[in-house]
């Protein structure tokens, strides 16, 4: 296909998508691979609204697309991650995966927002991402699109390193079905399955499914573990319905998971958890003459156990149960042939309920309202900026715990933050482009980072209790970039310089050496999760990828390089927080695919440099433990019973790497095989 016929589909393409509305809506309606097919590069709407392909992006972003997903040794959202340039992905135990986005690595990693479909799947409650809540099986997914740098002018809060959205698959014209069922050593096995079924020519139904198991790691004798440990046990089934009728579009949809495994809490503690989570979501797009509307909206129920088998007692485990309810307007209005005006607004309200904090509800409200400006003064320059202004209120009501250690009234109280991003693309040509962008976004402290009230088992003669502040601030992020892609044949070469400024890091307790003594009514410790100071993360990304005959060949190299102002790190270590040991200098990845006939071959090799990572010692110490250099080998295998019809095997970790995992316990090797099925 001629380059001058992709440019000019494209454009139409672009400008279509421009009189419809916002990215919610593009992502329920475009056909991702028919674009991508024509273009002869991934496209998305997530950064600005509408149509655009991966080379023209304002922001540094990844799209892995559908076919990369199917291909690959992962079997998961952060496996597929891991292999790309500037991400780090801890795999704490078998169950727990944290995603950082150029540096500040660190368990229930709060700055990552992660989406599906545009709808928040991130938790609130502490501020995390539990990958095996997601609701969505690998076969369903469409593309994952991951933003580099803070997004809080694009996102919203907690957007402060980065965004991954994962697109699924849209109901089309006939019938599809998926299924795939595994099973492999250490207990691993998943099935899984999809339907996609076109009731009418205008209504659309969509069903999946799915369940996982998997045993754990062998704890080490020098950590602190629980006295019973459970393996990985999930669950997830969703439901979705699409229509269409004269320019209104329609969805809606809910879902259900649960989930049972070990994980590091953020003190770090290994402790044993439950989490069920439910939702039910909506949006509706109309077309106008001026451009278009859409309304989203979305409630999302989480029931969390924490602690269960912990202790002597391990019928009373801590017990959160979270809610928030998201609801939002945007509009995207074509100014001219390519510019675009995109305007916003959201409203959100978060609880908490438990009985192991301040009071029996803790919650907050946001008001926003956020813009976004595309222009393109000719087709080799263009500029965007956005900006968000976000109000948030915070309230406690109910019952409060006593003995109180703090004012009522420092809940009662609201802040307004400002964000923006800014990029600037200058195109040299159809071979290379120069992208310049930075942004300031924020973290917002958790519901248990302002209100969790738990009481600590010591052996002091006097309780000690891990105590939220409701005085803590947003965590401010900036951020900056410089970005350049050059095309050479078949080959693609980006090379990117960035820098990252975090202020008033918030940290979880430690060992205890931060605490107040409170008197009265009864002698009691209290350490306090706090802002504890800032840290400066810069660094440089090299990536290349290319096609040769039948091979697919992808590499990249990501150098970082951490400078902090924290807390002290000498034993005892008073808080869990040091982004400068916890972070890989040296990151490098080889991924390479070869399909020939009925067989595909895909494999990669990961290097991660030596790092420290936090663990409680049997002593009930915090420590830094040294987690050593790995270089670690997946593979794949596959072969095509029918067009319909594969068989596979694939195995992690064939090196047998320790520091695989970048974890305090050991990496082995997880080998599987199955089947998959698609129509």
């Amino acid at each position: 296909m001629s380059g001058s016929f992709r440019k000019s589909a494209y454009r139409a393409i672009v400008l279509a998508g421009a009189a419809v509305v916002s990215p919610a809506a593009l992502a329920q309606s475009i056909d991702y691979q028919a674009l991508q097919d024509v273009i002869g590069e991934p496209v998305t709407t997530s950064v600005t609204g509408k149509p655009q392909r991966a080379s023209e992006l304002p922001a540094s972003t990844i799209i892995i697309t559908q076919a990369e997903i199917a291909r690959s040794p992962a079997r998961d959202v952060p496996g597929l991650l891991k292999t790309y340039a500037g991400i780090d992905v801890n795999q704490w135990t078998a169950g727990q995966r944290d995603v950082a986005v150029r540096g500040g690595a660190q368990t229930y990693n709060a700055r990552l927002l992660v989406l599906v479909d545009g709808r928040q799947v991130y938790l609130d409650h502490y501020g995390m991402t539990d990958w095996n809540l997601l609701g969505v099986q690998l076969d369903e997914i469409q593309q994952i699109e991951l933003v580099r740098g803070p997004a809080t002018a694009l996102f919203g809060f907690n957007a402060a390193s980065g965004v991954v959205n994962i697109i699924t698959r849209r109901v089309g014209g006939a019938p599809s079905v998926t299924a795939m069922a595994e099973g492999g050593n250490h207990g691993t096995g998943k099935l899984a399955g999809s339907v996609m079924l076109p009731v009418t020519s205008a209504i659309g139904v969509k069903l999946a499914g799915g369940h996982a198991r998997e045993g754990e790691r062998r704890i080490p004798p020098p950590l602190l573990r629980p006295p019973t440990v459970v393996d990985v046990n999930s669950d997830q089934i969703s439901g979705e319905i699409t229509g269409s009728f004269d320019g209104l579009g329609m969805t809606l949809g809910g879902g259900h998971a649960t989930n049972r495994q070990i994980e590091y809490l953020p003190s770090p503690l290994l402790s044993n958890q439950r989490y069920r989570s439910d939702n039910v979501h909506g949006n509706a797009t109309r077309d106008t003459g001026w451009g278009g509307i859409t309304l989203n909206g979305y409630v999302n129920w989480l029931d969390v156990r924490y602690g269960i088998g912990t202790t002597a007692d391990a019928g009373i485990p801590v017990t959160l149960e979270n809610r928030i309810i998201v609801s939002q307007a945007s509009t995207l209005v074509r100014l001219g042939t390519s510019d675009t005006l995109r305007l916003g607004a959201e409203y959100r309200n978060n609880r908490l309920r438990s009985a192991q904090q301040f009071a029996e509800r803790i919650s907050y409200d946001v008001a926003s309202a956020n813009a976004m400006l595309d222009v393109h003064p000719d087709d080799r320059l263009s500029l965007t900026v956005a900006g968000r202004l976000d109000r948030l209120w915070l309230h406690q009501d109910g019952a409060i715990a006593q003995p109180a250690y703090d004012d009522p009234r420092a809940f009662d109280r609201a802040f307004t933050r400002f964000s923006f991003n800014a990029a600037l693309l200058v195109r040299f040509d159809e071979q290379g482009s120069l992208r310049i962008n930075g942004g300031h976004g924020y973290q917002l402290p958790s519901l248990v980072n302002s209100g969790t009230r738990l009481q600590i088992i010591t052996p002091l003669p006097i309780p000690v209790f891990a105590v939220g502040s409701a005085r803590i601030d947003p965590v401010g992020m900036w951020s900056g970039e410089v970005g350049y892609v050059r095309t050479v044949g078949s080959a693609r070469l980006e090379l990117t310089a960035f820098v990252t400024r975090t202020d008033d890091a918030i940290a979880s307790p430690g060992d205890g050496v931060q605490t107040e003594l409170f008197l009265t009514p009864l002698p009691s410790l209290v350490a306090r999760f706090a802002a504890i100071g800032d840290y400066t993360t810069y660094g440089t990304e090299l990536s290349v990828t290319g096609m040769t005959g039948g091979l697919a060949w992808r590499g990249n190299y990501t150098w970082t390089r951490t400078e902090e102002q924290l807390a002290s790190l000498a034993i005892p270590i008073p808080y869990a927080l040091s982004p400068r040991s916890t972070t890989p200098v040296h990151k490098a990845n080889i991924t390479l695919g070869y399909t020939v006939g009925r067989l595909s071959l895909s494999g990669v090799a990961r290097y991660t440099s030596s790092t420290r990572q936090f663990s409680f010692s049997s002593a009930s110490q915090l420590s830094l433990f040294p987690v050593d250099d790995a270089i670690a080998v997946d593979l794949r295998a596959g072969f095509s019973l029918t067009p319909g019809i594969e068989v596979f095997g694939a195995g992690e970790n064939m090196t047998l790497a320790g520091g695989a995992a970048v974890s305090p316990i050991p990496a082995d090797r997880r080998i599987r095989a199955g089947l998959r099925f698609a129509i």
